[in-house]
């Protein structure tokens, strides 16, 4: 490194720092028995103000395709460095710098190594890649005998990543420690269909299940769309769910077993509804996590991803798309891989709902993630557009089926 990152002047040595102090006070810290290492790298780089301005040119938007690739890059790390997790002590971690890129750095972005490990919280969420503007404010001095530190001093606050928190809610709703669960699983084993009706209740959306309106309206469809001889949405458990929650007449995730399985709402409120998990150049939606949630659902009910893809189609308020499927299935085939079975042990609950080992579970889903551009704002975006154009095509071809396709002979 030598005289780049320092300078001997007058018998004065000056240096140039960046220094990362990191806090896991507020949430939960980065779960080691998730990614198997008690250490996680902690990447940076710095942009001077025009560089800043050319790599964030548009903001990201989830509707057009455009600033959405704008948007989907990998950042170069311009150091790393090891942090203990749930060390008592954490020391801080100082980056040499120059002075250049000491008096130049406009932007600083941050993120961890292994991809999936931690997340760090600003503008209000908690993200797999934090970028913080305007840097200056965050510079400093420091005068110890005859060194002078310049320092840019950055406090971090970090937890744990989208991923393990997933986890956190899968294991607290879609495992046998829901106790509603467990019951559907054995009434519908033991022939009774009519409580799915209560699954319909729990399942997706909270903004299509939360209001007396949509309670109605879901519970009446089933006579057109449902499946005859199956409760799909029972009324009467929605009224004695709704009673539970703060006010009734508009209910919040969490406050009863409404949608419960919408894991987009809570999601949505910690890590938004735009998620970097890693540095790999990927903007995820927070919906991905809610349909894998729903194939691990059918996957402890027994009942299969293509049986709860047909209870999705079946929502009057949802349309039928691929990377709903997608995800549902993947969800069932991630409750596969990380079921623990309870076959050999008689004195343990029902073998479904199954406890789900933690470790396969994030292994899994974070190989899914990172496999299909479907979890990606992005991908969804340019999947549908390939769709409208084959549509498109398939109609100038065939035009007089489609025609007829448009007018549905209902008189």
């Amino acid at each position: 490194m030598g005289n780049i990152f320092s300078k001997d002047s007058n018998g004065v040595l000056e240096r140039w720092v960046l220094k990362l102090e990191l806090d896991d006070g507020k949430q939960p810290s980065p779960n080691i028995e998730d990614f198997g290492r008690k250490l996680i790298i902690i990447n940076y780089c710095l942009y001077t103000e025009s560089q800043h301005k050319v790599i964030f040119s548009v903001p990201p938007d989830i509707k057009f395709i455009e600033p959405m690739e704008k948007n989907s890059i990998m950042f170069d790390s311009e150091g790393g460095l090891p942090w203990q997790v749930l060390a008592q002590c954490s020391m801080p971690l100082e980056f040499p710098i120059t002075k250049k890129e000491y008096e130049k750095a406009y932007s600083l972005v941050v993120w961890a190594d292994p991809f999936g490990s931690a997340a760090f919280f600003g503008g209000g969420y908690w993200k797999g890649v934090l970028i913080i503007k305007e840097i200056s404010k965050f510079k400093t001095e420091e005068i110890v005998g005859n060194t002078k530190k310049n320092i840019i001093n950055i406090k971090l606050q970090v937890a744990q990543s989208v991923i393990s928190y997933f986890i956190d809610l899968v294991e607290k709703y879609t495992t046998s420690t829901l106790p509603e669960l467990k019951e559907i699983h054995d009434a519908y084993k033991n022939g009774d269909k009519s409580v799915l009706g209560k699954l319909g209740v729990m399942a997706p959306t909270i903004d299509k299940n939360n209001t007396v309106f949509y309670r109605r309206a879901n519970n009446t469809a089933e006579f057109f769309i449902g499946d005859w001889g199956t409760d799909l949405y029972d009324g009467d458990y929605w009224i004695d769910e709704s009673l539970k929650a703060k006010d009734p007449s508009n209910i919040e995730w969490g406050d009863s077993n409404i949608s419960i399985y919408d894991f987009k709402a809570p999601i949505k409120k910690l890590y938004a509804e735009m998620i970097r998990i890693g540095n790999d150049g990927r903007i995820y939606s927070n919906e991905g996590f809610s349909n894998l949630n729903w194939g691990i659902v059918g996957y402890q009910l027994e009942l299969g991803s293509d049986r709860m893809i047909e209870f999705a189609h079946m929502d009057p308020s949802s349309g039928n798309q691929d990377h709903d499927d997608a995800a549902t299935r993947d969800g069932q085939r991630a409750g596969e891989s990380a079921g623990i079975s309870q076959k050999n042990h008689t004195d343990l609950p029902a073998e479904f709902p199954r406890a789900l080992d933690r470790r396969k579970l994030f292994l899994f889903i974070t190989k899914v993630l990172s496999e299909n551009d479907l979890y990606t704002t992005l991908g969804v975006l340019k999947h549908q557009k390939a769709l409208e154009e084959q549509q498109a095509k398939d109609a100038r071809e065939n035009p007089l089926q489609y025609s007829l396709l448009d007018y549905p002979l209902f008189w």
